[in-house]
């Protein structure tokens, strides 16, 4: 259920991200073998959550599929649900990207970070740890804080913003960085003590905002006025990506990392 919830969310977000009103939805549904009870039970269960998050959203199904008996040797898939949406963007002059665009803005992280790292990346990656809950949605919060990032967007008061999904907010930041000229120098967080929790957890319902000086009391504005919880962790800056006495190394080291496995794979 909150797997089907996380999916459609996450592409709200997608195109909120780059100034588009979501408006629809089509999926895609992947499953193993129907005539065992648990597959049936996690292909109804996801039905539930898309069907929730559509309609808490606004966000319709108007189109879709399904395809079940997907496996190998007898091993059935793990449930895969695909969503593809379409938003409006009303003014194309009016687009955003994720790439950090200038020196010494600063950087909002729009949305709570609790820390939640059961099913996340760096479970998966560094530990080989799959089992686990996913991140709980707040389908309230997801529409809200969703609305307030489009109409920031709106205004023209972003220099860019990225959604947070997987690996959390720490490679969302990376990415920001990667193939623009600006960096970020990132402060280390003051209540939630683990900084892994802080970094790698992948809660929901979060966008990462840069804005310029001159419009921060602007967007902050916008935020507290419809109970936004937002906090500012930094600036961007020149050639170097860098969190508060723990980590710092050039964007264009960070650039060669990034593409090199795939030359080396």
């Amino acid at each position: 259920l909150t797997g089907g919830k996380q999916i459609v969310c996450e592409n709200w977000r997608n195109l909120i991200s780059v100034g588009a009103k979501p408006i629809a939805i089509t999926n895609c549904l992947n499953f193993g073998n129907p005539e065992n009870p648990q597959i049936m039970g996690e292909f109804a269960e996801c039905l539930i959550g898309i069907k929730e998050s559509c309609e808490f959203l606004n966000y319709p199904v108007v189109s879709g599929n399904v395809s079940f008996y997907n496996g190998t040797n007898k091993k059935n898939i793990s449930p895969t649900p695909v969503i593809g949406g379409i938003g409006l963007i009303q003014k194309l002059k009016k687009t955003m990207d994720h790439q950090f665009k200038k020196e010494n803005s600063d950087i909002l992280v729009v949305g709570k970070t609790f820390g939640h790292l059961e099913q996340s990346v760096l479970f998966e990656e560094v530990y080989s740890i799959t089992d686990g809950r996913p991140p709980e949605i707040n389908l309230r919060n997801e529409k809200n804080n969703g609305e307030n990032v489009l109409e920031i967007i709106k205004n023209n008061l972003a220099n860019s913003v990225h959604d947070i999904s997987n690996g959390g907010l720490l490679i969302a930041l990376a990415e920001m960085s990667i193939g623009s000229n600006y960096g970020a120098k990132i402060n280390k967080p003051k209540k939630l003590t683990n900084l892994f929790e802080y970094f790698f957890g992948e809660d929901q319902s979060r966008y990462i905002l840069e804005i310029d000086k001159n419009h921060i009391q602007k967007v902050e504005k916008i935020l507290k006025n419809n109970n936004v919880f937002y906090e500012n962790i930094g600036s961007t800056q020149k050639d170097y990506f860098e969190i508060e006495k723990e980590m710092k190394i050039n964007i264009k080291e960070l650039y060669k990392i990034n593409n090199q496995w795939y030359n080396n794979y």
